[in-house]
């Protein structure tokens, strides 16, 4: 997976993380033609809203503004040479989820979701809005599975067990990973250094290595089945 050249494009307008999580302060360049230039952290080319704006900057922006931000954020992008293009969308089926399927031909959807039904209801109307629009989707992962207690070592379910999976066999599709509530995800997250780099052989950094492989093994099923040479996007 490491040897992948991969970027990765924030796509949440309102609530830009990626900044924080790659711990990235300083503002792309622009190359002659007046396209970005992303920024790279842990040999992952990494674009955001957060980068062209302030930290602490509300986005109070219509629907039109929206639309801009993601055109630039899109088509005014120098990424260069790409294995796969990762997008990170906010929850939801609004302008920013339809305006992706259309400027970009996206190879496959993950689907992520907590266990409760709540979280679940979204999930399904994500899952049917991938399929209007005929993007694969590759699966579904559920975050928040589970809290493993430190100190005694017991499994609690505090979102409840078992509804991510029964939500993919009623639609026909697969729970591809199953990522545990855990401190120090939470913890290197806010320090901008992911866990699979601060402690690479922990349980959850396996977990994500595992969701990583299986993730470019359905994509590179899909690509042979609609053609040897197609460039993947995620």
């Amino acid at each position: 997976m490491c040897q992948l050249k991969v970027g990765l494009l924030d796509a949440d307008i309102y609530g830009p993380s990626v900044p924080t999580m790659m711990q990235i302060h300083e503002k792309p360049d622009v190359t002659e033609d007046k396209k970005m230039v992303p920024i790279e952290m842990y040999a992952v080319k990494c674009m955001s809203m957060g980068l062209l704006v302030e930290k602490d900057a509300p986005i109070v922006w219509r629907g039109p503004m929206v639309m801009k931000a993601l055109e630039k954020l899109t088509r005014g992008v120098h990424w260069g040479n790409l294995d796969i293009l990762v997008v990170d969308m906010p929850p939801g089926t609004g302008d920013t989820q339809i305006s992706m399927t259309q400027r970009l031909q996206l190879s496959g959807a993950l689907i992520v979701s907590t266990p409760q039904d709540v979280a679940l209801i979204d999930a399904r109307r994500g899952a049917r809005m991938f399929a209007k629009v005929q993007v694969p989707i590759l699966g579904i992962i559920e975050n928040m599975s589970y809290f493993k207690c430190p100190h005694c070592g017991e499994t609690s379910f505090i979102f409840g067990k078992g509804g991510t999976q029964k939500t993919a066999n009623e639609m026909g599709l697969e729970c591809i990973a199953e990522i545990p509530l855990q401190g120090d995800i939470r913890e290197s997250s806010d320090e901008g250094f992911p866990i699979v780099l601060s402690a690479p052989n922990s349980a959850v950094s396996r977990a994500y290595g595992d969701l990583a492989h299986k993730v470019v093994d359905k994509l590179k099923g899909l690509a042979e089945q609609q053609s040897p040479h197609m460039e993947l996007h995620l």
